[in-house]
């Protein structure tokens, strides 16, 4: 009965870790499923929205292919939606009864700009593959061609699932024992019939007892095994077989029940970290505007080198591109006259986005090649017109050394761009230009000169009154010399800072014009004037626009604080004859 016990014992236990493994390999689920486009439209742009992205749990690995040019891109949804614009897209969505994805056509325009490059992009790649993210609901993926051709239509998404056995763990565990039982009855079986196999005394006369064969063999020095050692060492390996299996198995949680959500959640290889949050949208992130200013630095030193007054117009734009395109003038006259001082991407210092979703849209940011170093900052106002514009350089201005900048809010928030005539600063930026060019024209006697601080203010020394008078005073008799200033009108730049203050950034052209005074005279040009104008000499007199680049940090309404001139550029812009 005991053999009995024993084997019912061992086939159970079999049986049971039979289960288990069998779960872990026949019977297993699959580890990922898989979602491929049913949709064949020929349309120039596939778009995967976050809503489809996030249809099933874990990370999203996208696969796409094609026999032409393939581009894909991530980017949030709004500023995904703007671009298309109305654009013939397909939008993909999850179809969970089949277990695909179901594309919906919608749009008319025929095509898109190349897509390449767009200052949208969380990030991009370019050629058919695969990548994987973990996108949140309000990140959307698009998929194109180069925004002519037929966007490709071989594209899937494979999400994670499950594969959990929260049973195989217990299985092995109830096996093991089982078996282990076995054992135990196996032995206790041995021992019982060896016990009843005892000696006994036998009836009748003394024979001589039988002497085995191997007893025999063992007394003219033969080696004979030792029976039952064999099956001794076959019942312990059995336990420690066991108890490696059962060592494995408790080394995955996968193997028992787990209390909660047993989601996958694997780390993904790329995401879109950053990105601001839903409830406060933002012009970008601070990984877009590190990738903005390296792109506009490449831009502007190729321009510079070559320049090309065409490609430096594709990132910059108002006074910081009429400053360049001057120079590039004079610099193709007079080899002697520097080039604009390079635009360092090594660190950004500050970055500054506007708080909105829609367009214009402004990003502020302080870049250096050492921020600790404070090694020649630059403060770049960027605007974009549209979703389909690149950022452009309105404002490039150097810092002053001793400059401050005010306490700003974290990129990951923004901030809001105040209107051109607010009432909320002490001065509204679009009247902080002409005020200070009043300053600079009569100095303290200016109406506005109280409302600007005079430490670290190193424009007032360069183009201020006294260097007017200066100028004035070298020229002959015969010549006069005039000043005047002028605003473009809407180029004030506001955004606020943290204290209920502002940045401003504002453009003013000084303008000097000289004219001879007695009949016969002539006015003479030297340097940047004569290399602009192309004019040696003028008896009308010669007209030269300087424009100049400014940053204020403007304090509140209300406040005892003063206007503080952060930087400054200025340059030549313009030059000719008087008419």
């Amino acid at each position: 009965m005991r053999f009995v016990l024993a084997i019912v014992s061992f086939v159970i236990g079999l049986l049971l870790v039979g289960l288990a493994v069998g779960q872990r390999t026949v019977f297993a689920p699959p580890s990922s499923l898989v979602a491929q486009s049913s949709s064949t439209a020929s349309v120039p742009v596939t778009v995967i929205p976050g809503s489809t992205l996030n249809a099933n749990p874990g990370y999203q690995r996208i696969n796409v292919s094609g026999s032409g040019k393939v581009f894909a891109a991530y980017g949030k949804t709004g500023d995904v939606q703007a671009w298309i614009g109305d654009a013939k897209h397909t939008t993909l969505r999850f179809d969970a009864e089949q277990d695909r994805l179901v594309g919906r056509t919608t749009g008319s325009e025929a095509s898109v700009p190349d897509p390449a490059g767009s200052d949208l992009w969380y990030q991009e790649w370019d050629g058919a593959g695969q990548f994987t993210v973990r996108l949140p609901a309000d990140v959307s993926v698009v998929v194109l061609s180069d925004g002519t051709a037929a966007a490709p239509t071989d594209v899937s998404v494979t999400w994670p699932r499950d594969t959990a056995t929260p049973s195989v763990g217990p299985l092995l565990v109830v096996g093991g024992l089982f078996l282990v039982g076995g054992v135990a009855l196996l032995v206790w079986a041995f021992l019982h019939q060896r016990r009843g196999r005892g000696p006994r005394r036998r009836s009748g006369g003394s024979r001589p007892p039988r002497v085995r064969a191997s007893r025999r063999a063992a007394a003219a020095g033969a080696q004979v095994p030792v029976r039952g050692r064999r099956g001794r060492r076959s019942l312990v390996a059995v336990p420690i077989v066991l108890v490696g299996a059962l060592g494995l198995a408790g080394c995955s949680s996968d193997y028992w029940p787990q209390g909660g959500d047993t989601a996958a959640t694997p780390t993904p290889t790329a995401s879109a970290t950053g990105a601001a949050d839903a409830s406060q949208p933002t012009a970008a992130t601070k990984q877009q505007i590190k990738r903005i200013v390296e792109r506009i630095a490449a831009v502007a030193e190729q321009a510079d080198e070559t320049r090309d007054t065409r490609l430096i117009g594709t990132r910059f734009t108002g006074a910081a591109f009429e400053l360049r395109k001057a120079n590039y003038t004079i610099r193709g006259k007079d080899a002697e006259v520097d080039a604009p001082p390079a635009i360092s991407a090594q660190q950004v210092c500050v970055a500054l986005p506007q708080q909105t979703d829609s367009w214009p849209r402004t990003v502020f940011t302080v870049v250096a090649e050492d921020c600790s170093a404070k090694t020649a900052p630059q403060a770049l106002t960027l605007v974009q017109d549209s979703a389909r514009d690149d950022y452009k350089v309105a404002y490039d201005v150097s810092l002053e050394a001793a400059a401050e900048i005010p306490s700003l809010a974290p990129t990951s928030l923004g901030a809001a761009r105040l209107a051109g005539d607010t009432k909320l600063l002490r001065i509204a930026p679009d009247d902080i230009a002409a005020a200070y060019g009043d300053v600079l024209a009569k100095d303290t006697a200016s109406t506005s000169a109280s409302l600007f601080d005079t430490d670290g203010d190193g424009l007032r020394s360069t183009i201020g009154k006294a260097y007017k008078d200066k100028k004035a005073e070298s020229l002959p008799d015969t010549a006069k010399i005039e000043y005047s200033s002028e605003v473009p009108e809407d180029s004030a730049i506001a955004i606020a800072t943290d204290g209920a203050g502002a940045l401003v950034s504002a453009d003013l052209d000084e303008i000097e014009k000289v004219t001879p005074t007695a009949a016969g005279a002539e006015v003479n040009t030297e340097g940047a004037v004569k290399a602009l104008s192309g004019v040696d000499s003028s008896t009308k007199g010669i007209s030269a626009t300087y424009s100049v680049q400014l940053l204020f940090s403007v304090p509140p309404v209300g406040s005892d604080e003063k206007v503080v001139l952060l930087g400054f550029t200025q340059g030549l812009t313009a030059a000719s004859e008087v008419q």
